[in-house]
């Protein structure tokens, strides 16, 4: 299957490459399995009396963190949204009792004040994080819980190392930094419970298998902004590069994990 086009605006290409992860998706997506549990675990500890009847699910891909908060909360009604289509087929088959909806986290297709808990385990980085704030605060009620975890701004650097002699194009996302998102939070009066920054690291044997753990699970803006192929030489060097960072478990690559879990004023 062909890679979204790098001409195509940028979420365009963000909803295609997750199109075409749908199907191996949850194989690959052990790190993100595993930012998820934290948020629920987060989430569990600051919410001794938390008890939604009615969840949203914002960005739940293939529907890890909607079965979590099933399994927590058996009797709430859960609403999952993505934009990925194939995303939400995928989750289909493992959610009977959920509403799936295909719609942008950044204009929520639901009622003002309608869900007690607000979820999001690594969609906002995809998107605006001050809008996706505004749309949470505009469906959550007063009183509403919000969980999220997302990625800062020093995410992959081990990535963005290896690339910067090679060529002008950006292969990282660029993210805000989360503190801008913390500093929203209070400015507009959330109650925050929780937050932390923490790197998620993962090893691999090379380098191909490093940038195809990251393509198998949509995340393909690592590569995506150079509109052709490296030359054989490029790529050596960049191999050369990041094998500069080779530890004993492999060549490391870095997620740069946010969580915040906070109350609605």
């Amino acid at each position: 299957m062909l890679n979204p086009s790098p001409f195509l605006p940028a979420k365009q290409r963000i909803r295609q490459a997750f199109d075409q992860a749908a199907t191996n998706y949850d194989a690959a997506a052990e790190v993100q399995r595993e930012i998820s549990d934290r948020l629920a675990a987060h989430l569990i500890q600051t919410g001794d009396n938390l008890n939604p009847d009615t969840i949203l699910d914002a960005g739940g891909g293939t529907g890890y963190g909607a079965r979590q908060l099933q399994a927590q909360w058996p009797d709430a009604e859960i609403t999952l949204i993505d934009f990925a289509p194939r995303m939400l087929i995928a989750a289909r088959a493992q959610l009977d009792a959920a509403m799936l909806i295909c719609a942008d986290i950044e204009h929520l297709p639901v009622a003002d004040a309608c869900f007690d808990l607000y979820w999001s385990s690594l969609a906002w980085q995809w998107n605006d994080p001050q809008r996706c704030l505004v749309e949470a605060r505009r469906v959550l009620k007063p009183g509403g819980v919000l969980a999220v975890a997302t990625l800062g701004a020093d995410n992959f650097p081990e990535l963005r190392h290896a690339f910067a002699d090679i060529d002008d194009y950006s292969h990282v996302l660029t993210i805000p930094a989360p503190e801008r998102l913390l500093t929203d939070c209070q400015i507009s009066g959330w109650k925050i419970q929780f937050w932390d920054q923490q790197p998620v690291r993962r090893y691999f044997p090379d380098l191909r298998t490093l940038l195809h753990s990251v393509k198998a699970v949509g995340a393909r803006e690592v590569d995506q902004r150079r509109p052709a192929p490296l030359s054989r030489s490029a790529w050596r060097a960049l191999t050369a590069r990041y094998e500069a960072l080779r530890e004993s478990a492999g060549l490391p690559l870095t997620y740069n994990a946010v969580w915040l879990i906070a109350i609605r004023p």
